[in-house]
């Protein structure tokens, strides 16, 4: 998966239409909040910086701290934030913890804990992910797919650590000239890492027929605060 990431490093701020959608709606629901001032941020599968300058826009902030599992040459912390328990970081607190189309990789019963204790008192969680009819095209016909969550799912982990403000979902239709645009799609985004499949003519064409050359992103929106007991 991270070598496919770093393959799409040149053409994935271009192609990620949908992931650059989403860190602009986060803006805004951080926005909502009326308040500007987050001193200490952490950022995690922060990749080439792309959610990074969107949220360094509209806050203020003294300490920015970024993080992906792959070196893409900017200023981060490298580590699995499986692994985030036993990094030194987690010891840290933060006002504003964020991540942008990342949450799907993750093991969240292993790192919620973390993110929890890693918030100071007043502290924000601004997250986004990928619901369960995510790429539900490239599901039907691969038989591939990661192990989406759905908004239900995502409540029900989220509630004991944090004060839910909001959790939302929505459905983005992405349409291609033809089929093949639409896996030259994946590659350049860096989303083609679930496994591999043949695409050959019959592939292309039963896809096109079934689908349109149609793709549907499921993105859920994450704004927490702090649960104080």
């Amino acid at each position: 998966m991270q070598l496919n990431f770093l393959k799409a490093k040149k053409t994935y701020a271009e192609n990620a239409k949908i992931q650059n959608i989403m860190g602009t709606k986060l803006c805004k629901m951080l926005s909502s909040l009326n308040r500007t001032s987050y001193p200490k941020i952490f950022e995690f599968g922060a990749a080439q910086g792309e959610f990074s300058r969107k949220i360094q826009k509209i806050v203020n902030y003294e300490n920015y701290v970024s993080n992906d599992i792959f070196d893409y040459g900017v200023n981060s912390i490298i580590f699995d934030m499986n692994e985030l328990n036993l990094q030194e970081i987690s010891k840290q607190k933060f006002d504003l913890i964020c991540a942008n189309a990342c949450l799907q990789w993750l093991d969240l019963n292993q790192i919620l804990p973390s993110l929890e204790n890693m918030l100071n008192t007043k502290g924000v969680l601004l997250l986004s992910s990928f619901g369960d009819k995510n790429l539900e095209q490239i599901k039907f016909s691969t038989k591939l797919s990661l192990k989406y969550l759905n908004l239900i799912e995502y409540k029900v982990l989220l509630e004991p650590f944090f004060e839910i403000l909001i959790l939302e979902q929505e459905l983005k239709n992405l349409t291609f000239n033809n089929p093949l645009d639409v896996f030259k799609h994946l590659k350049l985004s860096g989303v083609n890492s679930l496994g591999s499949f043949n695409i050959n003519k019959n592939f292309l064409s039963e896809f096109e027929k079934k689908f349109k050359n149609t793709l549907t992103y499921h993105p859920i929106y994450i704004l927490c605060k702090k649960r104080i007991i």
